[in-house]
C-alpha cells in the first residue's frame, strides 16, 4: 500500500460529513445558549465550548491515523472497558441514585460511553478475522453475542438501561449487517417476545417500569412522572411554523420544561425555531446517517467497513431515541441527542466515533494498490 504525501491528507477529508457534523454543533451551541439563557445553568455554555474545541481536535487527529491500526487494540480496548464497568460497580460515584462514573481527579469518567466504541471495534475485528461471506449459523453467533451480553449486564446494574440498550443494540445491529441466517432471526424474535415479560418482572427497576407506563399515558402522571414529556410536546408543538424566535422560548425560560439543555434540548430548539427550523436539523442527521453508510458500502476493507456502519449506527440510533423520546414516541432513557446536547463525556464519544469515520472515508482515496 502506498500512502499519499502528508501535505495532501486534509484534502481527502469528506467535507460533507465534516460539514454535517460541524452544522449540528452549531446550531447545538446556538440552542444551549438560548436554553441556559439567564438561569444558573448558564455556566454549561462556557464547559460545552472547552468539550467541542477538544472534541474537533480529537477528530481531527483521529481523521489523519490510519484507522486499521485500531484492530491490533480492538481487544485491550475492549477488555479495558470492562474493567473500567467493573470499578463503576467497585468504587463508582453515586447520583441521583445511579453508580455510572468514576471519579478520577476533577474528572467524571462514563465508562459506558467508552464501551460504545470499545463494542464496534470488537466485533469489527472479530468479523474481519472470522467471517468468510456466508450468513452467521448458531454457532458463529456464540462469541459476538457474549461480546455484547457482557457489557450490556455490567451497564444494566449501574442501572442504566438507555446506555446499556444502545451498547446491545449497537453490536446487533453490526451483527444483522454481517448477515443471518433466516431461521435464526425468526427464532430470535421468538425468544426476545417471550423474554419480554420476564425483562418486565425480574430485571427492570420500579422507575424503568414506571417510565414504560408513563409512555403509555403520560397524561394520567401529568403532574408527576409525566410532566417531562408533556411538557417537551407543548414546547414542540407551541414553535409553529417558524418558532418563536430565538431567545424567546417560554418553555425553557419559564422552567417548565425540564432538562432542557441535556435530555429534551430538542424541544427548546423546536419552540424556538418551529418547523422549519426542526426539519433543517433532521435533514442534518439524516444527512449524517446517509453519509455515514455510504463510508460503510465504499470502505476498503471489511474491518473498515464493519467499523464505519458500527459507528454510523451508533450516532444515528442515539438521535432517533433522543428524538422519539422528546415527542413522546418513545419512552425516556435518558439518551442525549449527540452533537447537540449539553454533555462532555457523551459529546466526546461521539466526536472520536466521527473522527475515526472520517478517517474510513478519506483512506478510501488515499491507500491506493501497489
Amino acid at each position: 500500500m502506498k500512502r499519499a504525501s502528508d501535505k495532501k491528507i486534509f484534502s481527502h477529508i469528506d467535507w460533507q460529513l465534516a460539514g454535517c457534523i460541524l452544522s449540528i454543533l452549531f446550531l447545538g451551541l446556538l440552542n444551549l445558549y438560548s436554553s441556559t439563557y439567564n438561569l444558573s445553568i448558564s455556566k454549561y455554555f462556557s464547559a460545552q465550548l472547552v468539550w467541542i474545541g477538544a472534541g474537533i481536535f480529537i477528530a481531527l487527529i483521529l481523521s489523519v491515523i490510519d484507522y486499521r491500526v485500531m484492530e491490533k487494540f480492538s481487544d485491550f480496548f475492549y477488555w479495558f472497558s470492562i474493567v473500567l464497568l467493573v470499578l463503576v460497580d467497585v468504587m463508582g460515584k453515586v447520583s441521583q441514585g445511579a453508580q455510572r462514573w468514576i471519579q478520577v481527579g476533577g474528572l467524571a469518567i462514563q465508562p459506558s460511553e467508552i464501551m460504545r466504541i470499545s463494542i464496534i471495534m470488537m466485533l469489527a475485528r472479530h468479523f474481519q478475522k472470522h467471517h468468510d461471506g456466508r450468513q452467521l449459523g448458531f454457532a458463529d453467533l456464540i462469541v459476538p453475542f457474549v461480546y455484547c451480553l457482557i457489557p450490556f449486564g455490567l451497564i444494566l446494574k449501574q442501572p442504566d438501561l438507555g446506555s446499556g440498550l444502545v451498547v446491545f443494540g449497537t453490536g446487533i445491529s453490526i451483527i444483522l449487517f454481517v448477515g443471518v441466517r433466516r431461521n435464526i432471526l425468526i427464532t430470535g424474535a421468538v425468544i426476545f417476545a417471550i423474554l419480554i415479560p420476564v425483562a418486565w418482572k425480574f430485571v427492570l427497576h420500579d422507575y424503568q417500569k414506571d417510565r414504560v407506563q408513563t409512555f403509555m399515558n403520560p397524561e394520567k402522571y401529568a403532574l408527576g412522572k409525566g410532566y417531562q414529556v408533556i411538557q417537551s410536546k407543548i414546547a414542540i408543538g407551541s414553535g409553529e411554523l417558524s418558532g418563536k424566535g430565538y431567545l424567546k422560548g417560554t418553555q425553557s425560560k419559564l422552567q417548565f420544561l425540564p432538562k432542557q439543555h441535556t435530555d429534551f434540548a430538542f424541544s427548546n430548539f423546536a419552540e424556538e425555531f418551529g418547523f422549519i427550523g426542526s426539519t433543517i436539523l433532521l435533514g442534518l442527521y439524516a444527512s449524517l446517517g446517509v453519509l455515514g453508510f455510504n463510508v460503510a458500502v465504499t470502505a476498503r476493507d471489511s474491518f473498515g467497513m464493519y467499523i464505519a456502519f458500527g459507528l454510523t449506527s451508533l450516532v444515528i440510533a442515539q438521535a432517533v431515541v433522543n428524538l422519539g423520546m422528546e415527542t413522546g414516541l418513545l419512552p425516556v432513557v435518558g439518551i442525549t441527542l449527540p452533537l447537540f446536547s449539553y454533555g462532555g463525556s457523551s459529546l466526546i464519544t461521539t466526536m472520536v466515533a466521527l473522527g475515526v469515520l472520517l478517517n474510513i472515508s478519506s483512506k478510501r482515496f488515499i491507500f491506493k494498490a501497489d
